[in-house]
């Protein structure tokens, strides 16, 4: 019996193609700081910090712990420079980047009939930003209001995705079994293979790409048949 429901965010509860949504991001964060550090040296040593929390995780350490360490190593900066700047950067650059997303009826639709069902529910998106990004994109998408039980961040969160251990984080802080977990994502590698992992059921986000043949694939409005048949 199914008791949680595992939302991913981009791509999936908002319109948010990664593709366009992260050079933009890239660009504004390196134009914001180019007063206060190198722009030709900022990008690689967030991609090199980034990459270091993802590919080691730690379970006694949170992913911002890491990459705050492996980021004051790249930029020879330490966190107490950083933290207030990045702080402004999220409150006063981080919210122009709206424009590049787009709500999804359906998607308020899916979270208030698991709401409805009296399921747990938390939003899966890969903690590799703040709370604050994370919590704006909520808006975004129009679910800033929902009452979530969990919202994966990197303050948060000892593991990222594609890691099952991920998975397995965040029914433990549902306290639910993930056996009794679903997962609703649209990247198959990160969202639906390692949620199988685990023993989650699955429904995979993906429109236009033939979903309409199986029960646990296709767009939002399939999503919600998925969710009334478990």
């Amino acid at each position: 019996m199914i008791r949680a429901i595992l939302f991913d965010l981009d791509g999936t509860l908002l319109v948010n193609d990664m593709d366009r949504f992260m050079p933009a991001y890239f660009d504004r964060l390196q134009v914001f700081m180019a007063s206060h550090h190198p722009p030709a040296t900022l990008l690689s040593a967030l991609l090199a910090a980034v990459r270091e929390a993802i590919r080691r995780p730690d379970p006694r350490r949170t992913v911002w712990e890491r990459f705050i360490e492996a980021f004051e190593r790249e930029t020879k900066r330490s966190r107490d420079f950083w933290a207030p700047l990045f702080e402004r950067f999220y409150a006063e650059i981080f919210p122009s980047l709206r424009v590049l997303t787009e709500p999804r009826v359906e998607a308020r639709l899916l979270v208030e009939r698991a709401q409805a069902r009296g399921l747990r529910l938390a939003v899966a998106t890969n903690p590799v930003f703040p709370e604050v990004a994370i919590r704006q994109r909520l808006e975004w998408a129009g679910l800033g209001d929902v009452p979530f039980d969990w919202i994966t961040t990197m303050e948060n969160m000892r593991f990222t995705k594609p890691w099952p251990e991920y998975y397995l984080e965040v029914a433990e802080r549902l306290q639910v079994p993930p056996e009794a977990c679903g997962m609703i994502g649209n990247d198959l590698k990160q969202d639906i293979e390692p949620a199988q992992q685990v023993g989650m059921r699955t429904f995979w986000v993906c429109e236009g790409g033939g979903g309409w043949l199986r029960k646990n694939q296709g767009d939002l409005r399939r999503a919600l048949q998925w969710l009334e048949d478990l």
